[in-house]
């Protein structure tokens, strides 16, 4: 063998190993391209997670389990929020109805009696404040959404602001014979909150607890600090109580609870809403309920102790 033939002896074995490398290498690129392809079409299979390669294959595993699971998440949203959308149009509908109804029999029947006019008026005036909530409560939504609410905070004593706000409620004629009880173990707490925006959360959460609780339940909001000094409301009632799914779906603004066919005049945005704006005032809101025991929130807001 001459010493030219020995020379290219070499040259071809690297040559025939980096051809199989370079062969090697793009069926493994191929791999990941179609892996790409298949998460992105839905289609992808898991590819077992081992070689060189096997940190970029626990990648794709990853992202592709990661992709599915939004999808789940997004197709739940979807299907509740039609589902919600649904209701609220037929919410809407359904005080339309009996407005559009008595109007007609006030313009078509020119002999009305007095007595007679006022019941319709006050039928169509309920049934427009009621279509007046529902859309403002759609409007506010959209707003701490956007954060184009306006919001002013500023600093007032809780047990004075929390017993007033009660006292208004007491007085409201759909609850003047409701057992509704004030107790406060903090008189010199400051809270810093817009206080329309707050006594918006603050009356979702009391009226939701009269509304969907027989008329001898108890209501009882009280105020006291935790460990952290800071404030912590408390709305509590010995009314039925919810299910752990109830509680665990309690907060989003799709969701009606499960008597709605019982209470159909809520529009499943209250206490989303009451959320949104007890977080806009950087504090917390949880709750802890059973199934013909009762429920309480807890609000915790940040607070100055004098």
């Amino acid at each position: 063998m001459s010493i030219l033939q020995m020379g290219r002896r070499p040259l071809f074995i690297i040559f025939v190993i980096m051809a199989i490398c370079g062969f090697w290498l793009i069926r493994h690129l191929s791999k990941m391209k179609k892996g790409i392809e298949n998460i992105s079409q839905r289609t992808y299979t898991r590819l077992p997670e081992k070689g060189i390669f096997s940190e970029v294959y626990g990648a794709l595993n990853k992202m592709d389990m990661e992709i599915r699971n939004s999808d789940k998440i997004q197709e739940e949203t979807d299907r509740v929020r039609n589902e919600w959308i649904t209701n609220i149009t037929h919410d809407l509908k359904t005080p339309l109805s009996p407005i559009k109804g008595y109007a007609e029999l006030l313009t078509s029947n020119a002999e009305i009696d007095k007595a007679t006019m006022q019941e319709y008026g006050g039928i169509i005036l309920k049934n427009v404040n009621h279509t007046e909530k529902l859309i403002n409560d759609l409007k506010l939504t959209y707003q701490l959404d956007s954060g184009s609410m306006p919001f002013n905070p500023q600093f007032v004593k809780l047990a004075r602001y929390m017993k007033e706000l009660v006292i208004d409620i007491v007085n409201d004629p759909a609850f003047k014979d409701r057992n509704i009880v004030f107790e406060s173990n903090a008189q010199d707490i400051e809270i810093c909150i817009d206080t329309d925006l707050f006594r918006r959360a603050m009356n979702n959460l009391i009226i939701n607890a009269l509304t969907h609780n027989p008329p001898e339940t108890k209501v009882t909001i009280s105020i006291d600090t935790n460990s952290e000094k800071e404030a912590c409301v408390y709305i509590s009632d010995n009314g039925k109580g919810m299910s752990d799914e109830e509680q665990a779906e309690l907060f989003n603004r799709y969701y009606r609870g499960t008597n709605t066919k019982e209470k159909p005049e809520g529009s499943g945005l209250g206490l989303a809403i009451a959320k949104q704006i007890i977080n806009l005032h950087n504090g917390n809101i949880h709750v802890k309920s059973e199934l013909n025991e009762g429920t309480q929130f807890t609000i915790i807001l940040p607070a100055e102790i004098k």
